[in-house]
């Protein structure tokens, strides 16, 4: 494929158009949850991390180092994963029939999945998936046809870095097994030339392993808890991620990416079988994962990421009813998108009073700053929050202040490595919002609790959060 040929400069507009828009954006919107906690990564570097492992970190650490510890920095990354797996989708659609027209759709339709629109600017371990999944894809067909020792290491470098991205990588391998089992490729599992992949696989995890054994083992024990934590199953959770997915993905193309894993499994294409058979390991996975736990919508993002532009492809095949279909799910999708930019760029919608699209990202920067300003002496004095999702955003925008941020709960996590010094015997200024609060009194044992002062974050004349400071003077535990 030639992307300088003429036949794909309308492809290529589109996605350099959309990388523009999105490195325009990034400045002008606050970090989210998680945004804001994998940047933490890169500011205290470390060979694994509590919940993850590490290449999102390091690759935030580049990145920042290269444009900044901010908001526009943060997301670089992100933006051009983005743009890359945008040309690894066409490239997918384009090698099936040379039509670029088609590949081009097929590409729409993904950014046209609400999402994704987010995914593609915030960097995290399932944006770095986006990256390699389709390369191991073709690296494994390539490899069937072939079977060369450059291949195989091709295969276990791809391997180890998904690994170094996120433990569900580990599911990477059930599909290239059963793959090589269908195609009745036996020797395959044999053959000299795997070694040297595997060890390459670990070498490049073994950051993870290591840590992990310095560390009781804890980021396994988190991860398997955190995905499947309960023993009975609980069909309110399941049937809240199936919702959350529909609507996470556009609830017109959600059908279109089952009936892409319907139409991959059925095709004689090598590229897309081995697709399907990735696609349903990992949404049978998560599937299983929502009957005991509500999943959330990002966690089956690879397999939304191959088949709705799959399914689309399969739908331009069809009748134009089906096609008509297609195209207003995809203006539906995009016109949608293009209304969220907007808005997080613009801020001109007026939502009522806690119910922004910005609760999350606007405003934490004046609460750090209001903060700091009942502090008067850092050594006897510190900021602390009562949430994990508060203190990855606590954290980040304290930077430029000499104060401390406490997180105060009974959860092991990450931010318990990270805090170097204890806050009992100090005088906390506890942060509450709207929508994450505790009654100090009865929360902490403090030897006396005093309100300080309460603000709102106003946005369009309407509430975006509340928040509340509240002194907890000589914090000696929770209660």
């Amino acid at each position: 494929m030639n992307l300088i040929h003429k036949e794909h400069h309308l492809f290529l507009i589109f996605i350099i158009v959309v990388a523009i828009l999105r490195l325009t954006l990034a400045p002008f919107v606050g970090l989210g949850v998680d945004e804001a906690h994998y940047v933490l990564y890169a500011l205290n570097l470390d060979l694994s991390y509590f919940d993850h492992p590490p290449l999102v970190g390091w690759i935030q650490y580049i990145f920042t180092s290269v444009f900044g510890t901010n908001e526009f920095g943060a997301r670089v990354g992100a933006i051009l994963i983005g743009f890359i797996t945008s040309l690894f989708i066409y490239k997918l659609i384009f090698d099936i029939n040379k039509n670029p027209t088609e590949a081009f759709i097929t590409v729409l339709a993904l950014h046209a999945s609400f999402l994704f629109n987010a995914l593609f600017i915030m960097l995290m371990p399932d944006t770095l998936l986006f990256l390699l999944i389709l390369p191991i894809i073709f690296t494994v067909v390539k490899l069937e046809e072939e079977n060369s020792l450059g291949m195989w290491i091709l295969l276990g470098i791809l391997l180890g870095l998904a690994g170094l991205s996120k433990y569900t990588a580990v599911l990477f391998v059930i599909p290239i097994v059963l793959y090589f089992i269908i195609k009745k490729r036996y020797e395959l599992f044999y053959t000299p030339k795997i070694i040297p992949a595997i060890l390459i696989a670990i070498a490049i995890i073994s950051p993870v392993i290591i840590w992990n054994i310095q560390n009781d083992w804890a980021s396994f024990t988190y991860q398997s808890e955190h995905v499947v934590g309960e023993n009975s199953i609980n069909w309110k959770a399941f049937f809240s991620s199936i919702g959350a997915q529909i609507g996470a993905y556009n609830p017109f193309l959600f059908p279109v990416a089952f009936y892409g894993l319907y139409k991959a499994l059925r095709s004689k294409n090598s590229t897309l079988f081995l697709s399907a058979l990735f696609g349903l390991v990992l949404i049978a996975f998560f599937t299983y994962a929502s009957l005991y736990k509500t999943a959330l919508p990002h966690w089956s993002a690879l397999f939304y990421m191959l088949f709705i532009p799959v399914g689309s492809y399969y739908i331009l095949q069809t009748s134009k009813a089906s096609i008509k279909y297609l195209k207003f799910a995809i203006v539906f999708g995009l016109f949608i998108s293009s209304i969220a930019y907007a808005e997080l760029g613009f801020k001109f919608i007026p939502l009522p009073d806690y119910q922004s699209l910005h609760r999350d990202i606007y405003g934490w920067d004046l609460v750090m700053k209001k903060a700091n300003e009942q502090i008067t002496d850092t050594k006897t004095q510190a900021i602390a929050v009562t949430n994990w999702t508060l203190a990855s955003r606590a954290i980040y925008y304290n930077r430029e202040y000499n104060s401390s941020v406490y997180l105060i709960d009974n959860r092991k996590d990450q931010f318990d490595i990270w805090e170097q010094t204890s806050p009992i015997k100090k005088d906390l200024i506890v942060i509450n919002t709207h929508f994450f609060k505790k009654d100090i009194s009865t929360y902490m044992k403090c030897e006396e609790v005093l309100p300080l002062t309460e603000f709102d974050i106003i946005l369009n004349k309407n509430k975006v959060n509340t928040i509340k400071f509240t002194t907890c003077k000589n914090f000696q535990g929770l209660r």
